[in-house]
């Protein structure tokens, strides 16, 4: 299976790397600065009253039930920089977003 997590996953369940539920991907970002082909970061809304979060696309990875597999405790996320309504990450949020998912 391919790394690249296409913009038709949206509304399909995501998984940690343990196999719990963290929610689903309401929407997929392409930082093109970095890669305008490539996803970056999926936008994952955990339910209702639940504050959705950006999670990285690297080493994430769709299964055969179209199910996203990312590397990355379901905790981890919950603390991760919560999502802007519009979606769109400044260049402070990307860093801080690095930061957290030690990406540098």
């Amino acid at each position: 299976m391919s790394d690249t997590i296409p913009i038709t996953l949206r509304g399909h369940e995501v998984l940690d790397s343990s196999g719990d539920a963290v929610g689903t991907i309401t929407d997929v970002i392409y930082d093109n600065d970095r890669s305008p082909t490539e996803p970056s970061w999926l936008v994952v809304n955990p339910g209702f009253f639940r504050a959705a979060h950006y999670v990285p696309t690297a080493g994430a990875y769709a299964t055969a039930t179209d199910q996203v597999v990312v590397p990355f405790d379901k905790r981890w996320i919950k603390a991760a920089p919560k999502a802007s309504g519009d979606h769109v990450i400044t260049a402070p949020q990307r860093r801080e977003l690095e930061v957290h998912y030690n990406l540098l």
